[in-house]
């Protein structure tokens, strides 16, 4: 997929953080961007848990590539652990 620096500076200025509400304990920390959802949060027993989701049928059509995927890639301290395009 190739987007523009400019688009790709919109979908990052419109990202909006959701916190978890004290009083709705189901609800976690997510950081929303271009449509997708990734959550991220502290679990007793697991320690860090980062879970991409991007099957929220809000993806615009030109971030998903012909073959109906979304390209992703994941990194920790810099380094890639994941790649798909």
């Amino acid at each position: 997929m190739r987007m523009s620096q400019r688009r790709a500076d919109m979908l990052n200025r419109r990202a909006r953080f959701l916190h978890q509400r004290r009083k709705d304990r189901s609800t976690l920390p997510c950081l929303e961007n271009g449509g997708t959802q990734v959550y991220s949060y502290w679990k007793r027993g697991e320690g860090l848990v980062v879970s991409v989701h991007l099957d929220t049928g809000e993806v615009p059509g030109d971030l998903i590539s012909p073959d109906g995927t979304i390209p992703v890639r994941i990194t920790v301290n810099g380094d890639c652990v994941f790649g798909v395009d």
